[in-house]
């Protein structure tokens, strides 16, 4: 009777725990299949779907008057899903010829194990149709698109200003210029391809599908104007090739609002062939590439002598062509013909004749932090804030720093050697020099449409007052005199003021010396015949509208600095155009020419 009862205890006991175990694992199941099902769908999903990116269509680009500057054309892209190849080596042999891919490439493509496979992205649509029309089991066609440039540039294999715009390459990624610049507003947001997998990772049939919708991106509207870019290029390319040089760059902006309307860099390349363009053509010179700007900053070191009060128009230094600080002898450019000097000489002589003992004394004068705070206040050492890619800051030394030279650094940095500007910052400066004197934001966009066909305008930070008004009027009719009656009478324009000034600067390069021990070894060194040759100009003079750049690098020279084509001249011939082409009317009385 014991055993009996014990046995039905043990029996009693085992099927209580028996129980207990049920329903935990119940318990859990119906945590895995309810509580947590969203969650570990949305993971087994995940696990086996192989998911593809497709761009969604770009925004387009325009010029400032609504020319077509970069567009995107709709291709179609070849892809396959393995599992559904019936015959990879029969179809490889059919694709091979087409696609111009190697037979044994695609069939290791066609038999591979992934779901989903790229054959060739944005084929030409005679390929598309073709390979449409052969139903080949596993292979299909999706369609995208492929960015257009459709205007060409003047040089030969290039398109409008290519390093201004940038390229797209083949994922629908914007690479410099507006187009890296302003990829995510112009890409907007992708079409994604789901192709779901069995857990042997085997493609499931038909189950290629978008899993999530495009959404197109804004179209972007430009500041250049595509006529007056032509122009630019134009005369900017004949001077590039006269000179032999290794590199032109032109700017073309509005004193007032920083709206760059046309930006030309040679050598160039063609954006719809981008793959095939030397990578080093990508950067744009003009924000990317720091030099020594040379005499052009004489105006900038008058100005903030004028504006500090260190000097008046009526100020005189004497030029003796032999200006020692720190054992370095500093001496000016037309030292073989006035080994003397000039005496003593105004501020409006230091730019007539580009001297750089006067304008390395008119800095002393202000003394080297003043002018190193002052060109800093003219945006030098930092970037502009453009809105392309690849903007670097240049370098201006402070004379009090570790690595300068005090005095000599104020004597240099006066002049315009050992300090480093960019292109777009030079015309920056000028700007606010002919403008009053409040700095401007240089821009290459207008502004952007959206989906809903709102334009919202370019936002610009307030610029910054950087001298009195006076003294911008006071440093604008030196620099008008600096044309009239100095050595860079060829600028001049019949009918027109025009105020600028020239710079010239040698160029450091790596050399091999011996040092102190007789190595040797690679320093850089100022080497003959290797300069960056300059002129930048405000017109109208009277009532300044525009400042163009004309910057040529490593020019082709001879004697002293001779060349085939000089910036002053190169101004001469393209400024009329531009004149024209905007209608803006003469300042100046032309003479009468005589009837026969």
């Amino acid at each position: 009777m014991l055993a009996r009862t014990d046995s039905r205890a043990r029996a009693l006991v085992l099927l209580l725990f028996l129980s207990l175990i049920a329903a935990a694992i119940g318990g859990r199941l119906a945590w895995w299949h309810v509580l947590e099902h969203d969650r570990l769908a949305a993971m087994a999903a995940q696990q086996l779907a192989q998911n593809q990116e497709i761009p969604a269509e770009r925004g387009v680009i325009r010029d400032a008057r609504g020319q077509l500057l970069a567009t995107s054309v709709q291709v179609f892209s070849v892809y396959a899903t393995p599992p559904e190849v019936r015959d990879a080596q029969e179809e490889a042999t059919i694709l091979a010829s087409l696609l111009h891919i190697p037979k044994d490439q695609l069939v290791a493509r066609l038999s591979g194990g992934k779901a989903w496979v790229w054959l060739q992205r944005r084929v030409e649509p005679v390929i598309s149709d073709t390979i449409a029309a052969l139903e080949l089991p596993g292979i299909g066609l999706l369609p995208e698109t492929r960015r257009v440039y459709p205007t060409a540039g003047v040089a030969p294999g290039s398109t409008l200003a290519a390093q201004l715009i940038g390229y797209v390459n083949l994922d629908g990624t914007g690479h410099y210029g507006v187009e890296g610049a302003r990829n995510a507003l112009l890409a907007g947001s992708p079409v994604h391809v789901v192709a779901e997998e069995d857990i042997a990772g085997r493609q499931i049939a038909d189950s290629v599908q978008l899993s999530q919708q495009a959404v197109n991106g804004s179209d972007l509207r430009l500041t250049i104007d595509s006529a007056v870019q032509h122009i630019l290029e134009s005369q900017m390319y004949d001077t590039f090739t006269r000179n032999h040089a290794r590199g032109a760059t032109g700017i073309v902006m509005d004193v007032h609002t920083g709206a760059i309307l046309a930006m030309a860099t040679f050598p160039s390349y063609d954006a719809n062939r981008y793959a095939s363009a030397n990578p080093s053509l990508y950067d744009n010179p003009a924000v990317a590439r720091p030099y020594e700007p040379g005499s052009v900053m004489k105006a900038f070191t008058i100005a903030a002598a004028l504006d500090a009060g260190a000097i008046t128009t009526r100020t005189k230094v004497v030029d003796h062509n032999n200006l020692r600080i720190a054992g370095v002898r500093i001496q000016n450019a037309d030292r073989f013909d006035h080994p003397w000097g000039h005496g003593a000489i105004t501020p409006q002589q230091v730019l007539q004749l580009s001297n750089n003992n006067g304008a390395a004394k008119i800095g002393l004068k202000l003394g080297g932090e003043r002018l190193y705070q002052a060109f800093r206040r003219f945006g030098f050492g930092q970037p502009t804030g453009i809105d392309i890619t690849g903007e670097v800051g240049g370098t201006v030394w402070n004379p009090r720093s570790r690595n300068a030279s005090g005095d000599l650094t104020t004597a240099q940095n006066a002049f315009g050697q050992g300090l480093t500007v960019t292109a777009v910052q030079l015309v920056a400066g000028y700007a606010a020099i002919a403008n009053g004197g409040t700095m401007v934001t240089p821009h290459v966009i207008a502004g952007w449409t959206d989906g809903s066909g709102t334009f919202h305008p370019t936002r610009l930070p307030t610029g910054e007052r950087v001298m009195r008004p006076e003294t911008s009027a006071a440093v604008m009719k030196l620099l008008l005199g600096a044309i009239d009656g100095g050595i860079a009478k060829g600028a001049q324009v019949p009918g027109y003021s025009i105020a600028g000034k020239t710079g010239t600067a040698e160029i450091a390069g790596p050399v091999k010396v011996r040092d102190a021990s007789g190595k040797v070894v690679t320093r850089n060194r100022y080497i003959a015949g290797w300069i960056d040759s300059s002129f930048i100009g405000v017109y109208p003079a009277s009532r300044p509208q525009l400042v163009t750049l004309i910057l040529l690098h490593r020019p082709a020279t001879w004697g002293r600095y001779v060349m085939s084509q000089r910036p002053e001249v190169v101004f001469h011939l393209l400024a009329p155009q531009i004149l024209d082409y905007l209608a803006i009317p003469p300042d100046r009385r032309t003479a009468p020419v005589a009837s026969r």
